[in-house]
């Protein structure tokens, strides 16, 4: 699953807990928060101009393309632990590489540099995407129809 246009160039969490990714140059820009009053996390998603001329959207009539394009540009995923913990084995201090990348587990970002920093090249190999993502693509195919002419 290669990141090349996935969210993640910039991720920033201020004091109330709000997790940004992206940024203002960025193709797309994105928001999360959780939010009490209808008990529920909310992720917003802003993709900006650049990205939906590449994706031939410049219209109301072309938002249809955005059930297609989104899920393209935003996945969730988990660290195959397995298949990571086989490839460390091979290096040298495996055990050490271990034990600093289950320490650093709960960023998918700090994993990631923690790894090229000890070697590991291709981080996206050892992920696999994460059920929500079902869920997702659910969400926004009932939200095409909305948008479908009648």
């Amino acid at each position: 699953m290669p990141f090349s246009e996935r969210v993640g160039a910039v991720h920033k969490q201020d004091k109330d807990r709000v997790s940004y990714w992206g940024g203002r140059k960025c193709d797309k820009f994105v928001r999360c928060y959780e939010k009490p009053e209808v008990a529920s996390f909310r992720v917003e998603v802003e993709l900006h101009s650049q990205l939906l001329r590449r994706k031939h959207i410049s219209t109301l009539d072309d938002f249809d393309g955005l059930a297609v394009t989104i899920p393209k540009h935003f996945r969730f995923a988990d660290v195959d632990w397995d298949r990571l913990e086989q490839h460390l084995r091979r290096k040298r201090h495996s055990q050490a590489l271990i034990a600093g990348a289950r320490k650093r587990g709960s960023s998918l970002s700090r994993l990631r540099r923690y790894l090229g920093k000890h070697g590991v090249t291709n981080f996206h190999r050892f992920l696999k995407p994460h059920p929500l993502n079902k869920k997702i693509d659910r969400a926004l195919t009932s939200w095409l129809r909305h948008f479908e002419v009648v």
